[in-house]
């Protein structure tokens, strides 16, 4: 099992350093609309910035166990 570091938005992949950059560019009313979704099984996810322990990469919104991405469901 892998980080997501890549996602669909509106049909084309993008990185999670783009999907950062729009979420970040985004009037904050907009951001939990934008639809962000896994490229491996099509649930919306939401781009998590790097950390001490972790890179820049995606998370279901929704735990989602079936998905090649698991990680824990990101409180958004």
């Amino acid at each position: 099992m892998g980080k997501a570091l890549q996602c669909k938005f509106f049909g084309h992949i993008i990185s999670v350093e783009k999907a950062l950059a729009i979420r970040d560019g985004a009037v904050t009313e907009y951001k939990k609309a934008l639809l962000f979704e896994c490229d491996k099984c099509g649930k919306p996810v939401r781009p998590r910035v790097a950390g001490d322990k972790h890179v820049a990469h995606f998370v279901h919104v929704k735990e989602n166990p079936q998905c090649d991405y698991t990680d824990s469901a990101l409180e958004y």
